[in-house]
């Protein structure tokens, strides 16, 4: 209990909450905390009750919300961050002057101050500044690569723009490859090191130049690297030769790994290819149909539910729509961006891939709600650099979210994801030509025409109509 207040004993709660929440004083109409009461009722500030009490920040002047030492939160970060990013009394080094402004402007301070708390971020950054060297990629790759410190760190850095962007999927994949290719003995690395080299990390390359290098796929990569050093570990353990082995010995190994055979394809046909072994071969693996599927009449519920329940937050709202009514995998879904949305009239479009579908009026509004005041979790702001912002920002702002936290987020309300999809799918492609479903929500032509055949449907009623509009009517008409 604080006692000594003109109000009366206040507890701890109240008392914070008053001076974080500054209000206009009863009498002289100031924003201020607001202290004692008048005798008709209203609320003063401290110099109206007659007390120097101001809980104003002793810097700037900011009424409530002192931190420490009568400094507000947000005089509390500038001086915190400043002598995080100098040495002594110095100025902030230029090269780090941008993240200096952006912590200290950000939109909540307190989620500041808790980083440089908490985080060890910040311990990487002073480490950094105190070899008075300058940061770059390379010097943060020489470091540890934990997810959870560099990783972030260096999101926040390329965030604030102290460090370039990059393909941060296809980089952690080549800093995990040579960390791996160094440990292992110098018989396998003359085999894994040109297979993960040339053909795992340049392909990967080639799709990182287009711009589809993504998150699962630097994960799938990684996982056939692993796959090909535990297949020689065990011909090692056997006292088998790669170039001697067998397709007896393959079989036998993929009965004690049967969750491996995907990922040891890619190894055994680079192997054969290369005529490093001439025996073994890997049949195709026939794509499973899809099983998960809920009932056309759980499909719409969930969509009345993503399109009307306000109760629901409103990223998970834009995503469950967006996944029952297109049927768009997730990982395209936290794709798209601010700028792929446009209204004509009363008609609003999103662009899912090269075309603009149209959106029901109640999910066009939810994403202009979205677009004007974005649900955004980063403690820094988004940037306003000009570039199109994404429609689910993530940690840092400038990102999207990730898609497992947003099917992380959809399965904590109740809403299904991948069997959502597969019957959002089958109804699509019952309605419209698998080329249609093709074009407007970015599936490949074969994904389009497999989940035809599998809704007994097909495109040749739909190819043999094109074909008959381009001759033209028939004689006579």
């Amino acid at each position: 209990m604080r006692a000594n207040w003109p109000i009366g004993p206040v507890c701890d709660t109240c008392f914070n909450r008053r001076r974080r929440n500054p209000a206009p004083c009863s009498r002289c109409q100031t924003t201020q905390v607001l202290i004692g009461r008048a005798d008709d009722g209203g609320d003063l500030c401290g110099p109206c009750c007659g007390t120097d009490i101001t809980y104003s920040c002793s810097r700037c002047g900011f009424p409530g919300d002192i931190y420490d030492a009568g400094l507000c939160t947000r005089c509390a970060v500038g001086g915190r961050v400043r002598q995080l990013l100098t040495q002594g009394d110095g100025p902030v080094p230029p090269a780090l002057r941008p993240l200096a402004d952006a912590l200290a402007s950000a939109d909540h301070p307190r989620s500041v101050l808790t980083w440089l708390r908490t985080s060890s971020g910040p311990k990487i950054l002073a480490e950094l500044v105190s070899q008075d060297t300058e940061i770059t990629h390379a010097s943060l790759d020489a470091l540890s690569q934990g997810y959870n410190t560099t990783h972030h760190f260096r999101k926040l850095l390329v965030a604030t723009g102290v460090l370039p962007e990059r393909n941060e999927n296809l980089a952690r994949l080549e800093l995990w490859s040579a960390d791996v290719l160094a440990r292992l003995p110098q018989h396998q690395m003359k085999v894994i090191g040109p297979f993960a080299e040339w053909h795992i990390i340049r392909d990967a390359r080639r799709r990182s130049s287009r711009g589809r290098y993504t998150t699962n796929a630097a994960t799938s990569d990684r996982r056939d690297i692993r796959a090909a050093i535990d297949f020689l570990d065990w011909l090692d353990e056997n006292q088998l030769d790669l170039a001697a082995a067998g397709q007896e010995d393959l079989d036998l190994w993929l009965t004690t790994h049967p969750t491996r055979r995907r990922s040891i394809g890619a190894f055994i046909r680079w192997a054969g290819a290369r005529r490093l072994n001439s025996t073994m071969a890997l049949t195709a693996e026939r794509t499973g149909l899809p099983t998960q599927f809920i009932t056309e009449t759980a499909l719409n519920e969930q969509l009345k539910r993503c399109l009307n329940d306000d109760q629901l937050p409103l990223d998970v709202r834009i995503a469950g729509g967006l996944i029952r009514l297109y049927g768009l995998p997730v990982v395209r879904l936290v794709e798209l961006t601010t700028d792929r949305f446009e209204r004509t009239g009363d008609d609003a479009y999103l662009t899912i891939e090269r075309n603009p579908v149209l959106l029901p009026p109640k999910l066009a509004l939810l994403i202009e709600e979205q677009i004007a005041r974005p649900t955004v979790r980063s403690m820094l702001r988004p940037p306003q650099d000009g570039r199109p912002t994404y429609l689910l920002p993530g940690v840092p702002a400038h990102r999207p979210i990730t898609a497992q936290r947003i099917v992380n987020k959809l399965r904590s309300h109740g809403l299904e994801v991948i069997s959502a999809r597969n019957t959002a799918m089958l109804e699509a492609v019952a309605d419209l030509p698998p080329i249609v479903i093709s074009d407007l929500f970015g599936v490949s032509a074969s994904s389009a025409h497999r989940w035809a055949r599998f809704a007994q449907d097909s495109w040749t009623d739909y190819l043999a109509a094109c074909t008959n509009d381009e001759a033209g009517p028939p004689e006579g008409a």
